[in-house]
């Protein structure tokens, strides 16, 4: 095998698996399925107050904490939707409820957006 059909032949490999990579699903798209598990779990990263965990339909889905006074007993943590600015949460396709929070001493109500797949494992502060 010449030089020139070796380069050419590894060429032909290293573009065939860029177009692998860049077809392949990003990493951290979260199916409904995955939504479920991560709504039913009560675990969670406490050193962090928000963070991104992934996308799901296009849309960035937030896991945050609060906690009051007693922390890490009384905390409430919430997955949820951040919407965009221009948009509302029915827009991109969620459910918003007002949940209960833990500020200080007391709670107050505050509106989320949830995926639907999700919201009924948040209830309303109502």
């Amino acid at each position: 095998m010449t030089p020139k059909l070796k380069a050419l032949t590894l060429t032909a490999i290293l573009l065939s698996l860029a177009s692998c990579v860049t077809t392949a699903a990003p990493s951290d798209t979260l199916t409904d399925a995955e939504l479920i598990k991560i709504a039913e779990t009560h675990d969670g990263d406490y050193s962090q107050d928000k963070r991104v965990i992934g996308t799901h339909n296009g849309n960035s889905v937030i896991e945050e904490f609060h906690c009051s006074d007693l922390c890490p007993e009384n905390t409430t943590r919430i997955v949820h939707y951040e919407v965009p600015e221009q948009a509302t949460c029915e827009s991109i396709g969620g459910v918003t409820k007002s949940i209960l929070v833990p500020i200080a001493i007391t709670v107050m109500p505050r509106e989320y957006c949830f995926p639907k797949v999700i919201a009924p494992y948040w209830h309303s502060a109502e």
